[in-house]
């Protein structure tokens, strides 16, 4: 994460997957404590029949859920150490970049440690005061209880149809740069409609085919498994359905950013190359420029130079200059000023272009007010690391060689160089050539302009088009490499959630099947309809994920292919997805219907 070292569109995108993973992590060990206490209930039933108290059942609880974290944190930490060099290696060379050498910080071990142990500690306490209302004939019978579903109407999935269509509809119109909270407040209307729509899903559909006039007695062993079904899963259908959303979602983000990387690049940077002559810095001398360039794999085509003056917060361009040397037709009046906004509007980002009400220029006679005269958007020249905190603004050319004879420090006047080349692509070396020899002077020639030597080679270093091409399109295999590890770890996990529901119900799921094996279902019969039951829980969510991270794909506010091209990438990675989760389902359903047929023959 050191920004001197990488640049932050690469390192930035660990924050969201990191805070996924986070959030995923506290659900997934909430819920299999859940499911392990209530697969433990029974016994604690019978350990209190034999005579154990509330505070001995709340001590074997807390030596059994100590040592399940005390382990897993060991195993973890000691696991994520092992395999922290592979992962190190792994990311170098997907992102390539140079010159990191591989370290662990004792940081990563503190944050574990420390949210790992709070979760536990939050865990332990919740099964500590649950076990005060713990009663002998509830605790045999908890693993045939059903959950309390509060939300038991139709009515309810009605309502999540009419969010669900509320969040689409907001979504569509207010959609765009200029507003970019609508995608996360659409999201969260979104969501909250889904999770009503699962509740009762089941309850809608019996009637309206009641309402339609369909049998629906001739499926009411199938409606009734899956109206149980899913008031009991609907917490775990919506968790998969939300992380796996997120998770197709941010690839499909890592994806568009690697196959717009080109386009971004040039669009942000018209010439190849540029550095900044200013505070006494990078003033390298022509003879050695020429040299540099003379190495160039490609030939030069064009240099260019447009003057500045540095304010606090300001950057002031003369019009007449850049109109000579950009070949712009810019025209200010005297006394006033247009501020220019160095965008790209369709870049994913939203920009602030509020205009300043009135520009007060402080000169050796005073200070001298400009009015504002208009506005552009439009990209003259790279955005220069020295520049990120100033607002450009154009003045005319006489007020621009006024404020130039009256100016405190003539160091603020300075300099910027453009350069053009025959192959961009072939750009790199003279690049990082030019970067090491501004470095080389600014060291030898000048002081630190900031804090530390380190942050200046950050600020003065040159900008090239290059260089920015491929800092998008390691930015997208990152967080593409990131999203999808995520991705696996959150099919491991659902796996496991789904696993655990199943093995708490299983002797509830056989007392049931027993009795219909015993009036006359057959093998055939009662595979089928545990299949369904299946098939429901396994995808059910990524079914819903698929449309919902399609939908949100679809209307992201870039370029790419109006919609059509980003709706393909999220399409294809769900389908990737997709394909994991049959292959769980159909080794999973051959084992969970011969064990459950082999129980009931005994």
């Amino acid at each position: 994460m050191n920004p001197f070292g990488t640049n932050y569109s690469i390192t930035g995108n660990m924050v969201a997957p990191g805070v996924m993973m986070a959030l995923f992590s506290a659900f997934f060990i909430f819920y299999a404590q859940n499911s392990f206490i209530k697969y433990r209930k029974k016994d604690f039933g019978l350990f209190m029949v034999l005579g154990m108290t509330i505070q001995d059942i709340q001590k074997i609880m807390f030596i059994e859920n100590g040592l399940i974290a005390i382990f897993s944190l060991l195993i973890g930490l000691v696991s994520g150490t092992i395999f922290s060099k592979l992962f190190y290696l792994l990311i170098i060379k997907i992102i390539d970049v140079n010159g990191i050498p591989f370290s662990i910080s004792i940081k990563s071990y503190i944050y574990t440690i420390v949210f790992f142990t709070v979760l536990y500690l939050l865990v332990i306490i919740k099964g500590v005061i649950e076990s005060f209302r713990y009663e002998i004939l509830s605790l045999l019978k908890a693993t045939r209880k059903q959950d309390n579903n509060f939300l038991n109407s139709p009515i309810w999935s009605v309502l999540g149809i009419i969010f669900i269509g509320i969040a689409c509809f907001d979504m569509i119109i207010n959609n765009g740069l200029e507003n970019s909270s609508v995608s996360l407040r659409s999201m969260v209307t979104g969501f909250v409609g889904i999770y009503l729509f699962i509740s009762n899903i089941v309850l809608l559909y019996s009637k309206i085919t009641n309402y339609f006039g369909y049998k629906i007695y001739k499926k009411l062993l199938v409606t009734t498994n899956l109206k149980h079904t899913l008031g009991q899963s609907k917490k775990i259908l919506f968790i998969i359905t939300l992380f796996v959303t997120m998770t197709i979602f941010m690839s499909t983000i890592g994806v568009i950013l690697i196959s717009d990387a080109k386009r971004i690049a040039v669009a942000y940077n018209p010439y190849d190359i540029s550095y900044a002559q200013v505070f006494g810095k990078n003033k390298i001398t022509t003879p050695v420029l020429d040299d540099i360039l003379s190495k160039s794999e490609t030939p030069l085509t064009s240099l260019k130079t447009i003057e500045f003056i540095s304010k606090p917060y300001i950057t002031i361009l003369n019009d007449e200059n850049l109109n000579t040397n950009l070949g712009t037709h810019i025209k200010v009046e005297k006394g006033c000023f247009i501020s220019l906004y160095q965008i790209v509007k369709d870049d994913g980002y939203s920009h602030d272009v509020s205009e300043i009400s009135s520009l007060d220029i402080p000169t050796k006679h005073g200070t001298i007010t400009y009015k504002p005269k208009g506005k552009i958007t439009k990209v003259l020249f790279s955005n220069l690391l020295i520049f990120t905190n100033t607002h450009y603004v154009i003045l005319n050319n006489k007020d621009y060689q006024n404020i130039i004879g009256n100016i405190t420090k003539q160091c603020d006047v300075g300099t910027i160089k453009l350069m053009n080349f025959n192959d961009w692509h072939k750009t790199e070396d003279v690049s990082m050539e030019l970067q090491s020899k501004l470095e080389t002077y600014n060291k030898e020639n000048t002081k630190p302009y900031y804090e530390n030597i380190s942050r200046d080679n950050l600020m003065f270093k040159p900008e090239s088009k290059i260089r920015y091409y491929l800092d998008n399109k390691q930015s997208g295999s990152y967080l593409l490499f990131l999203c999808s590890y995520v991705g696996i770890l959150f099919l491991l996990s659902s796996a496991v959630i789904l696993h655990f529901k199943l093995l708490t119900e299983y002797e509830d799921e056989k007392i049931k099947y027993k009795k219909l094996y015993k009036i006359g279902i057959t093998d055939n019969e009662m595979s089928k309809l545990i299949l369904k039951e299946l098939k429901v829980l396994f995808f059910l969510p990524f079914i819903l994920s698929t449309f919902v991270a399609a939908f949100y794909s679809y209307n992201l506010p870039v370029k790419q292919g109006a919609g059509l091209v980003t709706l393909m990438y999220s399409l294809i990675i769900s389908l990737i997805y997709f394909c994991f989760q049959i292959l769980f389902y159909l080794v999973y359903k051959k084992l969970y219907i011969r064990k459950l047929i082999k129980d009931l023959e005994k």
